[in-house]
């Protein structure tokens, strides 16, 4: 009978091993690990210069850009000064560029465990490019590569980094509904 419980016992300990095993490694890719920050642009031929299979992620490619109307409707409350976007570029060291790149390019490090992360400089926005789409994709994520850091950064920090990603990429057009 003995016998019978450590075999049941061990087998246990096996499972809850291999579970603690496989949430660590979830929670690694999505704290800035994970490849594609999908705020979702596609990379042109101007892009990080890696090589692109013409047939990974083919169905990603040829989708329109996705806009949401309701997070168009948010504003950006944090004023968009020195001390906001430096703020920002420090969450952003923490937590975005192991995929983005230190420069935002889509570049980092870990970009090659999966998709391919987006070059945050150019203006190709699949997932919108208005303050509050740009925060709704970080708050929510977008895909299995670009989780949600809701449970990581408060609102505010997320308008911080959102205000870093304005200060290194390309201007908002008055269309685009940003600040």
């Amino acid at each position: 009978m003995s016998l019978r419980n450590s075999r049941g016992a061990a087998r246990r300990l096996s499972a809850r091993v291999l579970s603690i095993f496989a949430a660590v490694t979830i929670a690694w890719c999505g704290t800035g690990s994970a490849s594609d920050l999908s705020l979702g642009k596609e990379r042109g031929s101007g892009g990080s210069g890696r090589l692109r299979s013409e047939y990974r992620n083919a169905g990603a490619q040829a989708q329109e850009a996705r806009r949401n109307t309701e997070a168009q409707k948010l504003k950006n409350p944090e004023p968009q000064n020195a001390e906001s976007v430096e703020a920002g570029k420090r969450l952003y060291q923490r937590h975005c560029a192991a995929c983005h790149g230190p420069n935002g390019k889509g570049d980092g490090g870990m970009a090659l465990s999966g998709g391919e992360p987006s070059d945050l400089t150019d203006d190709a926005w699949d997932h919108g490019s208005t303050d509050g789409e740009i925060f709704v994709v970080i708050r929510d994520g977008v895909s299995a590569d670009m989780l949600a850091y809701k449970d990581k950064l408060t609102e505010k920090q997320i308008w911080q980094v959102v205000n870093y990603i304005r200060s290194i990429g390309p201007k908002p057009s008055k269309e685009s509904g940003a600040k």
